[in-house]
This record gives C-alpha cells, sequence and structure tokens, in this order.
C-alpha cells in the first residue's frame, strides 16, 4: 500500500530530467530467516557475511525515491536494471559501473532516455559519459543514507518482503516531507 503511494507521489511531483539508480545490502536479523517460505521468495541471499536483501533504487534529481524494489542480496544489480528504471522518455539515467552494459544502454536509448554509465576498465572501446553530469549520482548515495537513520531499514528484522517493504515506503515517504 505504502509502495503505491510513493509511486503515485513520485510521478505527480517529480519533473526532474535526471534518473539515478543504484543498490544498498541490507544485514538481515536472524530472526528474520525464520520461516517457512524458501528464503528466495522472501528476498534473502545468502553471501560470506550471512543472510542479506539488496535495496534497489530509482531517485529524481533532487534525491527522492521514484521507485523501489528488494531483491536477494547475492543477485547483481544489472539483473533488475530494467524493471528499477520505470518511464525514461526524455531522461538522463546515472547508474555506477555496476550498471555497464550495452544491452542496458540500448534498453534506456530505444525507450528515450540517455544512460551515463561510466565504463569499466576491463571494457573494450570507450563510451558516451559525461563527468560533470555523472556526479550528481551522489543524490542516490545521498538517499540511502538517510532512509538508513530509521533502525528498521538498516537492518531486516521482517520475514516478509511485504512488510518490509512497507516500512521501507514509509521512510522514503517521510524523506519526501522532510528534505
Amino acid at each position: 500500500m505504502f509502495c503505491e503511494i510513493l509511486e503515485t507521489l513520485a510521478e505527480k511531483k517529480s519533473k526532474d530530467l535526471i534518473r539515478a539508480i543504484d543498490a544498498t545490502h541490507i544485514k538481515v536479523h536472524q530472526d528474520a530467516c525464520r520461516h517457512t517460505l524458501k528464503p528466495e521468495e522472501r528476498g534473502l541471499g545468502k553471501t560470506k557475511g550471512g543472510r542479506n536483501s539488496k535495496v534497489h533504487a530509482c531517485v529524481n534529481g533532487k534525491g527522492k525515491a521514484v521507485k523501489l524494489m528488494l531483491l536477494p542480496g547475492n543477485e547483481h544489480e544489472i539483473k533488475t536494471a530494467h524493471a528499477i528504471v520505470g518511464n525514461m522518455k526524455n531522461k538522463i539515467i546515472l547508474a555506477d559501473r555496476g550498471y555497464d552494459s550495452d544491452e542496458f544502454r540500448q534498453f534506456v536509448n530505444a525507450n528515450g532516455g540517455v544512460a551515463l554509465v561510466p565504463g569499466k576498465s576491463n571494457r573494450r572501446g570507450t563510451v558516451f559519459y559525461i563527468p560533470e553530469v555523472g556526479r550528481k549520482r551522489y543524490v542516490v548515495e545521498n538517499f540511502f543514507a538517510r532512509i538508513k537513520r530509521f533502525r528498521r531499514v538498516n537492518t531486516r528484522y521482517d520475514s516478509l518482503v511485504c512488510t518490509y517493504m512497507s516500512f521501507l515506503a514509509l521512510a522514503s515517504l517521510a524523506d519526501w516531507i522532510r528534505f
């Protein structure tokens, strides 16, 4: 419910040309791991540090959340890049090197946007990237820092995805109101 409210608010209020996308890891508390559903169905991944989840966010040029997703922590960002971007017509999509993919760039360009993603160091050839514009990607990092102030968002105590996503969306709505 709160996710739909967030997306409706973002659609009405966000008229920026810039969208920044990124993901962050969320440590999962041991109490959230006890459930009859499979961990993958609950957005739990397993790494060396234990169970974790990954929050994928798309923010506008002012750092306000436009769209949020939760996936297991061991999945790569590029797998959800198409879904998290949303409407990209006449938008500049900023992302870090984790999203460096020819397929992603072609997808953004085909849907009327411009992907500004720096190339990886092992990439053959060069890609279109303007560093001065790409530096504005800090807004998504600042967004994660602001919502992780909420204890319930910073560490996942909820077993179910819908419960955690509701609190994540609520924290994002508070961020829209606060700043």
